[in-house]
């Protein structure tokens, strides 16, 4: 049974390999992919996205509509 990661450090470590990443020659580069994801559980491919430093996703916007109708029509 693996122990679960705190959130915090889950956070802190990518920003942390992310720099080793940066600086590793290609032939270390699927070994430092491959620590990230044991340490972390994540898929493969979530891995490849935060080591190349891609923007997380916000949450969805929504806007606010102004009302179709007027106080008088909504009273009716």
């Amino acid at each position: 049974m693996t122990a679960k990661m705190a959130h915090a450090t889950r956070m802190e470590l990518p920003d942390t390999i992310r720099r080793r990443d940066r600086t590793a020659a290609n032939k270390n580069k699927h070994r430092i992919l491959g620590e990230l994801i044991a340490a972390t559980g994540i898929t493969k491919k979530s891995a490849i996205g935060i080591l190349d430093g891609r923007p997380a996703q916000d949450s969805r916007q929504t806007r606010q509509r102004q009302s179709l109708y007027n106080e008088a029509a909504r009273s009716a």
